[in-house]
Formats: structure tokens, sequence, C-alpha cells
């Protein structure tokens, strides 16, 4: 008589390679694809992590190039972080179908989700949320209690206070919006303050949040 096996496929989708750098104390790891899902190929190496709570095992979500994600920052949902200088760390949250690159930092308890780009040099930091199809780009600054979704586009401008930039708002570098600031662009209805918009990802992935590096093979 042949006795059925079963056998339980990982659920993990990457490895912790010997490839490893030091930042600020803390010791992130190389990363390595475990199979094919999305754009990544299973052998794949990504970028550096410091523990396995800073990468989802679920969903597309990928830290790529040499990108490096570190602290308690969470990159979940299909969210891509990718490029030679972006860091996430902090408490921050990346998540959904977010693009992090081109030396863009994501820092503290900042969250970034939806379809949100960030790049060119560009920071999100303090406890800014920015979200939707926002596009931040050209060194922009987005911190303090600021939020910024919809359709915005902020290039190089200074978004801080308790701003709330939405719609089809387009900030420039020569731009310095905050909660004093008296809005230059779009309709009235593209600026507000004291609004808390809550359409940003929750993280379900609650599995690996005390799994680190020293428990990968």
């Amino acid at each position: 008589m042949n006795a059925t096996v079963n056998k339980k496929t990982s659920s993990k989708k990457y490895e912790f390679t010997c490839d490893m750098q030091c930042v600020d104390g803390h010791l992130l790891y190389r990363i390595r694809a475990l199979k094919d899902f999305a754009d990544v190929k299973k052998g794949d190496l990504g970028g550096y992590i410091e523990k396995q709570s800073n990468l989802s095992h679920k969903g597309d979500c990928w830290v790529y190039d040499h990108a490096r994600v570190f602290q308690n920052a969470r990159v979940f949902g299909n969210a891509k972080v990718k490029g030679y200088f972006v860091d996430v760390y902090g408490n921050a949250h990346v998540s959904n179908a977010v693009v992090i690159e081109g030396n863009a930092k994501i820092y503290d308890n900042a969250c970034v989700t939806n379809y949100a780009h960030i790049s060119d040099d560009s920071v999100i930091c303090g406890d800014a949320h920015v979200g939707g199809n926002a596009k931040i780009s050209d060194g922009a600054y987005i911190c303090d209690e600021s939020r910024v979704f919809d359709d915005a586009v902020i290039c190089g401008a200074l978004v801080s206070g308790d701003s709330y930039i939405h719609s089809a708002a387009s900030l420039t570098e020569d731009d310095q919006i905050d909660s004093e600031a008296i809005p230059r662009f779009g309709s009235k209805d593209d600026y507000y303050r004291h609004e808390y918009y809550d359409d940003y990802g929750y993280d379900d992935d609650c599995d690996y949040n005390s799994e680190d590096a020293n428990q990968a093979a």
C-alpha cells in the first residue's frame, strides 16, 4: 500500500544571503527570491532588509537593486522599492501598488499607499501620508502631518504642517505650503487644513512580525 505524503509548500518568497551591510548600527541582509512572482524570478537578488517583518512574504511587494528597508519599516501589498540610494526606515509603511525609486527617502511614521509614485531625491517623513495617484518628485519634501492624495503632483515643493493637498493640485519647487499658507493653486477644494484622510493600506501580514534575519536559512 502506497502512503500519500502531503508536503507543505513554503509560503516564503525570499531568503537572506550572506551579503550584508551595516547602516547606523543595523545589520542588513541582501535578499534572494525563492520563487517567481510579478517581475521577479526565482534566484533574483533584491535589495537589503534588516528582518523579515520589513518585507511581507505575501503579495508581489519587493525590494530591488540596492534599496534598503530597516528598523521597523514595513513594505507590503504589491509595493516596489527600487534603486541604489533608496531608504525606507523608522516606522514607515509602504503598501498597495506604490513605487519608491530615484534616491527617495521614506522614514519616521510616514505612510505611502495606493498608487503613489515617489522619486528623484524626494523625502516623505514625520507623520505624512501620501496616497491615491499622487506623484512626488524633484526633491519634494513632505513632512509633519501633511496629507497628499488623489492626482496631486508635487515637484520639488515643500509641504509641511497639517496641509491637505488633493484633487488635481500641482506644486513646483517655488511653492512652500504649510498650515498657515494661502493656496496659490487649483480650487479651494484642493487645499484643506485639519483634515484626516484614512484611505491607506492596512497590513494583515502579522505572521512574520517576530521573524528576523537570524531565523533565515
